[in-house]
């Protein structure tokens, strides 16, 4: 008999971090969006979300595991608004490629934080380039440095964010409360 990718505790813990996004997004995004500065709503929830991933990542670890997780996301962010089903998605594909590419899952420490912090890097380009493509009046001009600063803002969270969270899984794990080795 042929074993599942994935097991139903696996697509739980993948379906429960997808609802800590979520709840992380619902606080934050309501009170960056209004200040109306490019990119600090992707840098506040970057420095609270990254962890999570993360930890997410350690332990599911197999290929996929980021689309697993943010495909669900995109999923139901899709009854808010194509633009963010997106945005989400393009940062996904291209950071789940990387690391599949690079190192063929998440197995070591490097690749969930790699991930995390690529995918936060992406979205934010994406995100102006699909706004831009659905809404052009909202972009007025192009201010080359304030971009570069946001995804240098957004670099900056999503990397201490997903450092936290790697130290949060080894002391989770060292306490026997997540498994974070291959779950085979």
């Amino acid at each position: 008999m042929r074993q599942a990718y994935w097991s139903t505790r696996e697509y739980v813990f993948a379906a429960m971090t997808v609802v800590v996004l979520f709840v992380v997004s619902s606080v934050i995004i309501p009170f960056t969006l209004p200040l109306r500065i490019p990119g600090l709503a992707n840098a506040v929830v970057s420095l609270f979300s990254n962890c999570f991933i993360v930890i997410a990542l350690l332990r599911l670890r197999r290929p996929g595991s980021l689309l697993l997780i943010k495909g669900i996301y995109a999923l139901i962010c899709l009854m808010i608004s194509p633009v963010i089903t997106g945005f989400v998605l393009t940062g996904t594909i291209v950071a789940e490629a990387f690391c599949s590419l690079v190192f063929k899952g998440y197995t070591n420490k490097a690749a969930p934080v790699v991930a995390a912090v690529m995918y936060q890097m992406i979205a934010f380009p994406a995100a102006m380039f699909i706004s831009f493509k659905f809404t052009p009046e909202r972009y007025h001009a192009f201010v080359w440095w304030v971009w570069i600063a946001a995804e240098a803002a957004i670099f900056v969270a999503a990397l201490i964010s997903s450092l936290v969270g790697l130290r949060i899984a080894n002391e989770l794990a060292r306490a026997g409360k997540l498994n974070i080795e291959a779950n085979d």
